[in-house]
């Protein structure tokens, strides 16, 4: 069985509960545990989920091993799974855009977000290089421009596309059309409200 190579494009608190939880049940047995409805899609199991990339713009995430990022400032959900495996995944610069809120920039520090001083990497490039079959965006809300351009790179580099935020990649039909001619998957639009 394959592994879904996954990369994520936003290290914050909904990326940390996802891996906390992958961590999780792979460690337990889902059907004993509450919250996972089905422990096996299409031959796929929880413990075949591996991040391999994974894109942020926080000075206090970017060139971090992922498995600490997601705990860092301003991170500030629930921890159920303090220790998470090195993966082997450093988070890299993805681009700025409109990924920071003004309001979010004059906050509190432990609260705010503080951008790295430092070029975007090449997204598409990127995902080619590690492998990545699926693209998981879980940019702040509002972040228009940031999840487009995750989109185009995701297309350039032939990988699925999860857009949990609300700016319409999957429901538009333009963009859904295009991934339909690469035959890649997209879904979202929300999903952090549908699913969580």
């Amino acid at each position: 069985m394959r592994e879904i190579r996954l990369a994520i494009a936003g290290v914050g608190n909904c990326a940390s509960a996802l891996l906390q939880g992958v961590e999780y049940y792979r460690t337990h047995d889902p059907a004993e545990s509450a919250g996972v409805l089905h422990a096996e899609i299409g031959g796929y199991r929880i413990e075949d989920i591996r991040p391999v990339a994974a894109f942020d713009v926080d000075a206090r995430k970017v060139g971090r091993p992922l498995e600490e990022a997601v705990f860092a400032d301003p991170n500030c959900t629930t921890v159920f799974e303090e220790k998470l495996p090195a993966w082997g995944v450093d988070v890299q610069m993805g681009p700025l855009l409109d990924g920071i809120a003004d309001h979010m920039r004059d906050a509190p520090a432990e609260s705010a977000f503080r951008p790295a001083e430092l070029p975007a990497v090449d997204v598409a490039q990127t995902l080619r290089d590690t492998g990545a079959r699926v693209l998981i965006a879980y940019l702040p809300v509002g972040s228009e421009a940031a999840v487009r351009a995750y989109a185009e790179a995701a297309l350039e580099a032939g990988v699925a596309f999860v857009n949990c935020i609300p700016v319409f990649i999957a429901s538009d039909p333009s963009w859904a059309q295009r991934f339909a001619d690469r035959k890649l998957p997209v879904v979202g639009d929300d999903i952090k409200s549908q699913v969580g």
